[in-house]
């Protein structure tokens, strides 16, 4: 699809990479400012510069419809660090699929970058998120 969000920007706050390591069963910080891997995805979805539920209706789905994050990936060229910003631009991707099980659904990956104040990007999230379509024919 190409579309391309607005983005924004998003601060790596330490009170959030405490909590993502509390909740995930993590070592506490090592005090080298390194955050951990998992607050890049809250990061990116925050500095993405829409709601998921905005996310959503660009497909014709929402939240009643029972959409899914299938999966996620992040790939980092440098760790992100606590207390830094960073800028973030988003685009879509998807692919509709048919599953004899499942029906029509609509695989919509997000590719969303973080640069940093340098200008190079840090982190690249990918959310793919399903969507369901129990009307639609393939």
């Amino acid at each position: 699809m190409g579309h391309r969000f607005p983005g924004g920007r998003a601060v790596v706050e330490p009170y959030v990479d405490l909590l993502v390591r509390d909740v995930v069963g993590a070592p506490p910080p090592s005090g080298d400012g390194i955050a951990h891997p998992t607050v890049a995805f809250l990061a990116a979805q925050g500095g993405l510069g829409i709601e998921l539920g905005e996310l959503f209706a660009l497909f014709g789905i929402s939240a009643d419809d029972g959409p899914m994050l299938g999966e996620w990936a992040a790939e980092f060229a440098e760790p992100l660090r606590v207390g830094a910003a960073y800028a973030v631009t988003g685009v879509v991707e998807a692919q509709r699929r048919t599953s004899g099980r499942s029906g029509v659904l609509d695989l919509v990956t997000v590719r969303i970058e973080l640069a940093g104040a340098d200008g190079r990007v840090h982190a690249t999230v990918r959310p793919t998120y399903v969507f369901p379509h129990t009307s639609a024919q393939p």
